[in-house]
């Protein structure tokens, strides 16, 4: 009962796993063990709920001793974003690479 924090990273789901692996060609086996994310709601321009979006590869933040507390995370840390965008309700997604 309320002992455990819920964490910030998650894994790769959804539309944004389909976008990843069709649009941007990345291999299914390194997208599920290298891949996280962080995400915050919002909107778009025209007022659509979106899921935000920032992917990393979990093991290069711990490596440097990085702890993922949330989206604002990577504002500090910004080159180890690899693709930022949305989710929208509908599941599909817009991902852009940040960094390789």
């Amino acid at each position: 009962m309320g002992l455990f924090k819920k964490s910030a990273v998650k894994r790769i789901h959804d539309g944004a796993w389909g976008h990843l692996v069709s649009k941007h060609r990345i291999d299914v086996d390194t997208l599920s063990n290298e891949f996280r994310c962080v995400e915050r709601p919002g909107t778009l321009n025209g007022g659509l709920p979106v899921t935000f979006m920032r992917v990393f590869r979990h093991k290069d933040v711990e490596a440097k001793g990085i702890v993922v507390t949330g989206w604002e995370t990577f504002d500090q840390y910004p080159e180890f974003v690899i693709f930022e965008g949305y989710l929208t309700p509908s599941n599909q997604a817009m991902l852009e690479r940040k960094h390789s």
